[in-house]
């Protein structure tokens, strides 16, 4: 593995932009503007994944509106691969839209963290991956 990209892992490792939690809330929009044409549905949508293989734990929030998701946190515990996985690929799902998200695959994880990893890594790597498409 290049010095490069051990240090980017590291990195979302020890210092996650995503790391928390996102309460659901009770309004969305402006209750006012009862005659507004514009629908704001929003909903936090949680779901969670446990690796048996090496106890990697993980439960993403993602709050969605019409499809898109505007923000997303993780809770959970596990190895560097798996925690900076779910940080970097965190980062690039906010802003698309759930549906794009659910078909992309394993190997766009492998390239977003610019490195080849095991079969046994690859568990942990895709263990956010396979947490979102939960939602």
């Amino acid at each position: 593995m290049d010095d490069i990209y051990k240090e980017i892992i590291l990195e979302h490792y020890q210092n996650p932009n995503h790391r928390g939690k996102i309460e659901a809330e009770r309004n969305v929009g402006n209750a006012n503007k009862r005659s507004s044409n514009v629908s704001l549905r929003s909903k936090v949508y949680v779901a969670g994944e446990v690796n048996m293989t090496c106890g990697d734990s993980l439960k993403i929030f993602a709050k969605i509106i019409n499809d898109k998701i505007v923000d997303a946190k993780f809770e959970g515990g596990g190895c560097a691969i798996s925690m900076a996985a779910v940080d970097m690929l965190l980062d690039k799902v906010i802003g698309m839209k759930l549906s794009d998200v659910k078909k992309m695959s394993g190997a766009e994880i492998e390239k977003m963290m610019g490195v080849e990893l095991t079969p046994s890594r690859k568990k942990c790597a895709y263990l956010g991956l396979e947490v979102l498409k939960k939602l």
